[in-house]
């Protein structure tokens, strides 16, 4: 099968609206990616989706091919699920929606010390998480908002990981969020630096020159 022919068998994704605004031209994969809050609480993530959210984030790249990533992961109505939904924030409560939540971990020392990048695998797992869960048709939203302690008491994280982030996943609600913070949230635009102020050459703050933006004489 060409590379063509698997990426015809993804639903193509529904919500395009919120299409990152980009410099140049990228996969719109990653500019279809965004992490809303509107989720669909009735919509369903199956096991063969999340099975392969995980396994996107399992062939990331790692340092020294460690992969020191793990992840607890429960769909909604299950045990793991529910406990996950009670150590979130309040100003997460909209998570406990998502048809799936995942606690990421990271080894961060092994029995030869610290391991120093690990928290950087767990950025570029999660990372290609969220690109797997656009190509298949659902949305992602990693969250900071959590009680670690909680997480590693419910769920007996053993020592030497630590719990990074909860990754709700899930389809995005019809219509806007019944709360209109949520919703106005949602709303809101995506702030990022230009690519001028983003990558530089020679020294820092010279933009590299196919970045700056051109000018019309």
């Amino acid at each position: 099968m060409s590379a063509t022919d698997a990426a015809a068998d993804f639903p193509p994704h529904p919500h395009t609206d919120r299409t990152g605004d980009t410099g140049v031209r990228v996969h719109p994969l990653i500019a279809a990616r965004w992490s809303p809050r509107n989720l669909d609480p009735a919509a369903e993530v199956t096991s063969a989706e999340l099975l392969a959210v995980v396994e996107a984030a399992r062939v990331a790249a790692s340092w020294g091919g460690t992969f020191p990533v793990r992840f607890l992961a429960g769909l909604r109505g299950d045990p793991t699920h529910t406990a996950l939904s009670a150590v979130l924030d309040d100003g997460n409560a909209w998570a406990t929606e998502a048809g799936a939540l995942l606690l990421v971990a990271a080894q961060t020392t092994n029995a030869k010390g610290e391991m120093p990048y690990a928290l950087f695998d767990a950025g570029l797992a999660v990372a290609q998480l969220s690109l797997q869960a656009v190509a298949e048709g659902l949305v992602s939203h990693p969250m900071s908002g959590f009680a670690p302690e909680a997480a590693r008491a419910a769920f007996a994280v053993p020592d030497g990981f630590t719990p990074v982030v909860v990754v709700a996943l899930g389809r995005l609600r019809a219509g806007e969020h019944p709360d209109p913070e949520i919703a106005a949230r949602d709303r809101t635009p995506r702030p990022r630096p230009d690519l001028a102020a983003t990558v530089f050459t020679g020294s820092w703050g010279t933009p590299l020159p196919a970045a700056a933006p051109r000018t019309t004489p």
